[in-house]
């Protein structure tokens, strides 16, 4: 039978927030500018928050050293919610050049665009890192 570590229940608590952030902001996609991109923030909120809810639960059989793991949980949590905040800036502003298939038809001020991009580009890198020394930690469960 598998424990929950300390860092097991943050990565739950923090994922099922983060799925109910989304479920709220489903209901609020008609409301903004850009009512596509609100979708994409929605739907990375959900999938984004049960994927930080499972990294939680099997949390005890990652064998890491301790910063590679705090930077693999935290990481990738803290990855997903920057992504998440750009789109949802951007469904906001109208911003689009950083994710140009839901912003399609809307624009924004460069500040807004600029700081979109910075969310949505260092937040898929922290997550990408994180999630990357994440599976090297899952690698002896393999056998």
């Amino acid at each position: 039978m598998m424990e929950l570590t300390q860092t097991g229940a943050h990565l739950i608590f923090i994922g099922t927030a983060f799925f109910l952030v989304g479920l709220v902001q489903g209901a609020l996609i008609p409301a903004v500018k850009n009512s596509r991109m609100a979708l994409s923030g929605h739907l990375t909120a959900v999938q984004c928050g049960m994927a930080v809810a499972l990294f939680g639960v099997v949390w005890s059989l990652v064998e890491l050293p301790l910063f590679s793991a705090l930077f693999a949980a935290y990481g990738s949590a803290f990855g997903f919610i920057l992504i998440w905040m750009g789109i949802t800036l951007a469904s906001v502003t109208g911003a689009s050049k950083a994710l140009p298939i839901a912003g399609a038809g809307f624009s924004a001020n460069i500040t807004t665009e600029v700081i979109v991009m910075l969310l949505v580009r260092i937040g898929s890198l922290l997550s990408l890192i994180a999630c990357s020394i994440l599976i090297f930690g899952l690698l002896p469960i393999l056998g």
